[in-house]
């Protein structure tokens, strides 16, 4: 490969890095000039406004980020209309320039989550969409009570209380989508943009209801700065792993905005009670969740209680054991006890794994009154247990004692008496070697001894 074409390659991505941040930078000149300058400019703040997005969108169709430039493009269409509206005095509809404004979220929406993978909805997903639907549409309803009374239609209505629910859900699934995927550059500047539009558009709603609006300013630079943001933002890391099920919720709480909103515009005199019946719903459905949240936390403590416990026996498994044994200090204060039953397999053989199981359950039984509570009984499998008590080895003999002579009593199976003994090997817990293997040598020379 010749020395030129090498250096093109190297310099063609870093061209490319470089030409996505030009728009930007078109917006920050505007937004300091019109900082400068304050004032209305048909050029400047209408024209040449509309023309950097414009331009902007029409690049991004070329880099095929198709998502990006349908949402700025019709942002920028919606803004064009306007623009026409205010240089020739003629409305069409007030409705033809909203939608324009309106698609910016659904795509925004769709460019986010693209690649993240959905699952299924639960209760608690549903009751949590329910809550922050409602929450949201009741704080918003709220905001937009005097804002709305300035409007010339239902169309107009709706559009005012949209913008922001729009933003907040924006910036929900954001927030979801940082806690899956962490926060990357991609992603912080996803953000910046949607908290700029957001602040613009909440700026906006008070100006309008004080009927302090007027083209030109802050509130239409913060507009032009987010979109221009919007298209320097990498696309986000797409999720390959585990599935994150808040996803449904959020579609489920968008679809009950958008209904809301569409009851709001239908009868916009009527916001004020939709604001109370909102706030009432939503305490409601909180008192529900924190139900739920109770019995998913007791449910949670049975599921974590029945993952270390021996099914069996009620006593501690496998698992459990050697958990905790990992996280004994190696100081020889803990001492570490293995028991094996002797001719239990004899009883398995002679009278059945059912009747065996009831000689097991009962010997976990004895075992656990002649502990200490300090002590840990584990089932280890089959006819072997394991102890875990914090006393050192030296003083682990009269603890050994207590255990055989819990055995000295028989077993019944229905009326026939059993005799059941214990070989038991003890090991300290300390750094001369792994004390569940000392324990288990211990203990077959035990019971090797005793035949």
């Amino acid at each position: 490969m010749e020395p030129t074409a090498l250096l093109s390659q190297q310099i063609l991505p870093y061209r490319s890095a470089m030409f996505r941040f030009i728009p930007l930078l078109a917006g920050l000149i505007h937004l300091g000039i019109a900082t400068v300058l304050p004032g209305t400019s048909t050029f400047w703040d209408l024209i040449l406004y509309n023309l950097i997005l414009l331009t902007t969108s029409l690049w991004l169709i070329v880099q095929r980020e198709r998502l990006l430039a349908i949402a700025i493009g019709s942002w920028t269409l919606g803004s064009i209309y306007a623009t026409f509206v205010d240089v020739t005095g003629i409305a069409l509809s007030s409705s033809w320039g909203g939608l324009g404004y309106l698609v910016i979220y659904p795509t925004l929406f769709f460019y986010i989550i693209r690649g993240q993978q959905l699952g299924k909805l639960s209760r608690s997903q549903i009751l949590d969409s329910l809550i922050i639907t409602l929450g949201i549409s009741a704080l918003l309803a709220a905001l937009a009570l005097e804002a709305t009374t300035n409007a010339s239609s239902s169309s107009e209505v709706f559009l005012l209380i949209f913008y922001p629910i729009g933003d907040l859900l924006l910036i929900f699934l954001l927030i979801l989508v940082g806690i899956r995927v962490g926060v990357s550059r991609e992603y912080f500047t996803l953000f910046t943009a949607v908290a700029i539009l957001t602040l613009s558009d909440i700026g906006y709603l008070w100006l309008f209801s004080n009927e302090r609006y007027s083209v030109g300013g802050l509130v239409d630079e913060g507009w032009l700065i987010a979109l221009l943001i919007f298209a320097t933002a990498p696309v986000l890391p797409r999720s390959s792993t585990r599935t994150l099920n808040t996803y449904p919720a959020i579609f489920l709480a968008l679809g009950l905005a958008l209904s809301m909103l569409g009851w709001y515009a239908l009868n916009p005199n009527e916001i004020s009670r939709v604001v109370l019946v909102s706030a009432i719903a939503t305490l409601l459905l909180a008192f529900i969740r924190m139900a739920l949240a109770l019995e998913e936390a007791e449910q949670g403590k049975i599921h974590r209680e029945l993952s270390v416990t021996d099914e069996l026996t009620g006593v501690g498994n496998r698992r459990e054991f050697l958990a905790r044994l990992s996280n004994i200090p190696l100081d020889g204060s803990s001492t570490l006890l293995l028991l094996d039953l002797d001719g239990f397999k004899a009883i398995n053989d002679q009278h059945g794994h059912s009747a065996g199981d009831g000689i097991l359950r009962e010997v976990a039984h004895r075992f656990r009154t002649a502990l200490p509570a300090e002590s840990y009984l584990a089932r280890l499998g089959g006819d072997e247990f394991g102890v875990l008590t914090q006393r050192p080895a030296e003083r682990s003999q009269e603890l050994s004692g207590r255990l055989e002579r819990a055995l000295t009593a028989p077993l019944y199976i229905g009326e026939q008496a059993i005799e059941v003994s214990v070989s038991i090997g003890a090991s300290a817990i300390d750094a001369q070697g792994n004390p569940l293997e000392r324990a288990d040598e211990q203990m077959y020379r035990v019971k090797r001894s005793a035949r």
